[in-house]
């Protein structure tokens, strides 16, 4: 297995490496200055929010969210369970699946009372393990203290850990699926779907349910509820995107109403991977997308769909593969629940004596048409998880979890939890010690791209202390940004490269990559295309021509980079023959090399520009960006 040989191979190597577990400890924590409201707001990572692409801590995807909590006088915790054998750290053991440990109280990633009571809000976001009875009863007891919790949900099966469950089934208490694997018994009781609206523990304490829906839409919902009908936590919000979110269902108004729908100008689409029809009514008979409850002294606050909270700083690796997380920009994007998450935060963690919604001062909400289609009554993947889960990894067995990830026994030669000095991942190996492998090992490398080999089919990376070499056999979606025939400016970069030990053209190579990326000394990376070419393809126009075109044109066009726009999230295009500029907003795995923030000598370089004619910020713009190329040889 290549977690097996990996952490054997480092060994071997004599690289240092952290005791088990240890390297990802103390928790961390983020505290106010002098502006300290005295209270606590607590992001569980106890049941998921780190597995997949997710990564909702408050140093790694949630870490804007966290700073904003921070700066309106919070201090905000990572929750991460109890430690009961008083070690110092908080480890998982399996008591859903495993007969031995089920029941046995070893498991020490649980949500306690006592864990959590000095908490004043409790942010439980995409959590992709479910509650026991008793978890949900310490969560019931943190309600009736007056206090609250904000769910933050995501699309149906958003299966970030392949285990068979999603924030949506976890949340509302019962998994899609009527199978008898679901009825687990002992601690967790009968999970299995219900098949009515009003049962299961989340409608039962709140009134609320998460719909099994899936639904894009970048736009925004724009159905927003006026202030003063609920708590006046819709001030200063505008339109909330959606890309691949869940609506929900409130099937009690006396306790739980909507904030945010769809309005009828809206057009949401179905999520491209939904297993079903993926919307089921649309408008505001879809439900809200955002909510809030109340349930005694206690609130509650919900949305469908983390995106529009998280930034794309995650921390961790993915625990299936190693693979580096890609998270949605979502705080400073166009959209953000940026203001809408402080005025729920606020709301949540201010205790107030009412218990119901009805009254003119807290009037009641809207019930949602129909609470549960016929489609949500079972699983179109009768209870299988999102996707096949790769071999050697088992989602309920943290020894099986790859380097670098939340909760894997071992992480990055710093102990950190970030990347080492030298950039990348922070678990990659030189070319000499990779040399050593047998063929067939998976590894990840690091070495200096010297030159092209076979055309733009594979590249050799060389090791700096001993000109060892090794080929990387390209695979046809890296070969354009990391060619060096079609991308000289690669000749001296340094690569991590992810894949199998192999032998290329009868010379030791990486082959079947599954990650690349250019690193440098501060562990920057960039996995664009750039370099190379006259003045661009045949078919590019002036960014004149592009300002005047029509919204929703696919357009190939050549500029001028003039400088940034909002942080590292855009840049703005200059026409090289006038004063006409667009923005161009940048994907995620295009803002290391082309953001003027993270690389300021790409201003005043030429760029070729293939994307989607729309609006920035209210601004003409170029988005849905498929190629950047800096481009050379232009008047």
């Amino acid at each position: 297995m290549k977690r097996i040989a990996l952490t054997t191979l480092l060994l071997a190597s004599g690289l240092a490496e952290a005791a088990a577990y240890d390297w990802n400890y103390p928790a961390p924590v983020k505290s106010p200055g002098a502006n300290d409201n005295g209270k606590v707001v607590l992001f569980d990572v106890s049941h998921g929010g780190t597995e997949g692409n997710a990564d909702w801590v408050v140093d790694g995807a949630f870490s804007d969210f966290a700073d904003a909590l921070v700066a309106a006088g919070y201090t905000v915790e990572e929750y991460r369970g109890v430690d009961k054998n008083g070690d110092g750290i908080i480890q998982f053991v399996d008591d859903y699946t495993n007969p031995t440990t089920a029941n046995s109280n070893a498991n020490e990633t649980v949500i306690t009372y006592s864990g959590i009571s000095h908490g004043d809000v409790l942010v439980l976001a995409e959590s992709n393990r479910p509650f026991t009875q008793n978890e949900l009863q310490a969560l019931e007891d943190f309600v009736a203290d007056g206090k609250g919790i904000f769910f933050i949900g995501d699309h149906y099966n958003a299966d970030r850990n392949l285990n068979s469950w999603d924030s949506t089934e976890v949340f509302n208490g019962y998994n899609r699926s009527t199978l008898l694997q679901f009825n687990v018994g002992g601690s967790y009781g009968d999970l299995r779907n219900p098949g009515s609206a009003t049962a299961g523990w989340l409608p039962e304490q709140f009134g609320i349910r998460f719909r099994f829906n899936a639904i894009d839409w970048h736009s925004g919902a724009s159905g927003i509820v006026p202030a003063a009908d609920v708590e006046g936590l819709t001030d200063g919000v505008g339109p909330v995107l959606m890309a691949g979110g869940a609506t929900l269902a409130v099937t009690d108004p006396s306790r739980a109403k909507g904030l945010v729908y769809f309005s009828p100008n809206d057009n949401p689409s179905d999520w491209t991977h939904a297993v079903d029809s993926g919307r089921y009514f649309g408008g505001t008979a879809e439900g809200p997308y955002v909510a809030i409850a109340k349930s005694g002294p206690g609130k509650a606050a919900f949305i469908g769909d983390s995106s529009p909270i998280e930034d794309n700083s995650p921390k961790y690796k993915r625990q299936d593969n190693g693979n580096t997380k890609s998270t949605y920009p979502g705080w400073t994007d166009a959209g953000n629940a940026a203001q809408l998450s402080l005025n729920l935060v606020d709301w949540l963690a201010t205790p107030e004596s009412y218990t119901h919604f009805n009254s003119s001062a807290h009037p009641a909400g809207t019930a949602t048409p129909n609470p549960m289609a016929s489609e949500e009554l079972d699983d179109p993947d009768n209870g299988q998880p999102w996707s096949t889960p790769s071999s050697g990894y088992n989602p309920w067995d943290p020894s099986t979890f790859d380097y670098g990830a939340y909760g894997a026994p071992t992480g990055p030669q710093n102990g950190s939890g970030g990347s080492s000095s030298g950039g990348g991942s922070g678990n990659s190996l030189t070319v000499s010690e990779a040399l050593s492998l047998p063929v067939g090992t998976a590894v990840t490398v690091q070495g200096e791209i010297t030159q092209g080999i076979n055309g733009v089919y594979a590249l050799e990376i060389q090791d700096p202390a001993n000109g060892s070499f090794l080929y990387v056999k390209l695979e046809s979606e890296y070969r354009s940004a990391f060619s060096p025939q079609n991308n000289p400016s690669v000749i001296g970069e340094t690569l991590e490269v992810s894949g199998s030990r192999d032998n290329y053209m009868s010379e030791p190579s990486i082959e079947s990559v599954s990650h690349m990326e250019l690193v440098t000394a501060a562990g920057g990376s960039s996995s664009g295309s750039s370099g190379g070419g006259s003045c661009g393809s045949s078919q590019a126009v002036s960014v004149d021509t592009v300002y005047a075109s029509n919204q929703g044109t696919t357009v190939t066009v050549i500029g001028e980079v003039v400088g940034g726009i909002n942080g590292p999230y855009a840049l703005e295009l200059g026409d090289l023959n006038s004063n006409t500029t667009v923005y161009v907003k940048l994907e995620s795995d295009q803002r290391a090399q082309f953001s003027p923030v993270n690389n300021p000598s790409i201003v005043g370089k030429t760029l070729e520009v293939v994307g989607v004619r729309d609006l920035y910020m209210s601004y003409p713009s170029v988005e849905s960006v498929s190629a950047l190329t800096e481009i050379s040889n232009c008047p």
